[in-house]
């Protein structure tokens, strides 16, 4: 996915309006109440009402009442509803959402590095490799708000700093790993190349006694 058409949609979109379609449309299957919404969209109450209220009267987003709570879902049946959802995966940025949670989590996390998997042109699932010792349930949040807004699966692998180079060896030829294939978001490439690899690249010292007839 282009950055300059994910510009193009904040562009088009105010940021509110634009997460809750992405919410709606990237997860037809699932309903929404309103105070879910503003924590997943770490909002205020009265924009998400008026934007709910706007989608709602368009006749985009369907309103039912369960009990005391109202739930929210897109309307599936609506005529541009594969148009609207084609145009807002095009608009997703997923390396640049699980960059921006890599650096928020700080000095926590060592080495972080994602690898797209394409299905039919388009990223529908990720891998992410983070290298760290300790990381808080804050993380694992964001990364559970980011495949909420995005529709894609992110299959997360944690490792130890300690354990780092046995998940190497063992993992040496997914493509996922590969410093060539996947995109570094913290760390340095160098730390995900196995040990035998890197005594390969050492250069030797020269013999200096080469062409001189000794014989040792």
């Amino acid at each position: 996915m282009s950055t300059q058409i994910a510009v193009s949609g904040e562009a088009l979109f105010g940021k509110i309006r634009r997460e809750l379609l992405c919410l709606f449309f990237l997860n037809p299957d699932r309903s929404f109440y309103l105070l879910e919404l503003v924590a997943i969209l770490q909002t205020g109450r009265g924009g998400v009402q008026r934007e709910l209220a706007n989608l709602t009267e368009s006749g985009i987003i369907r309103r039912e009442k369960t009990g005391v709570k109202a739930f929210f879902s897109v309307a599936d049946d609506s005529p541009i509803f594969v148009q609207m959802q084609n145009l807002l995966e095009k608009m997703t940025d997923i390396r640049k959402m699980i960059s921006s949670a890599v650096k928020s989590a700080g000095n926590t996390v060592n080495t972080a590095i994602l690898s797209p998997i394409i299905i039919s042109e388009s990223i529908r699932s990720v891998k992410l490799l983070i290298v760290c010792d300790e990381i808080n349930e804050l993380f694992h949040k964001e990364i559970e708000r980011i495949r909420l807004l995005t529709g894609i699966e992110i299959q997360m692998e944690i490792v130890r700093r300690s354990e780092l180079s046995v998940f190497i060896e063992e993992h040496s030829f997914e493509e996922w790993i590969s410093p060539e294939t996947g995109f570094l978001l913290a760390g340095r490439s160098e730390d995900l190349i196995p040990e035998k690899h890197k005594e390969d690249t050492v250069i030797s010292e020269p013999d200096l006694f080469s062409g001189t007839g000794f014989n040792w």
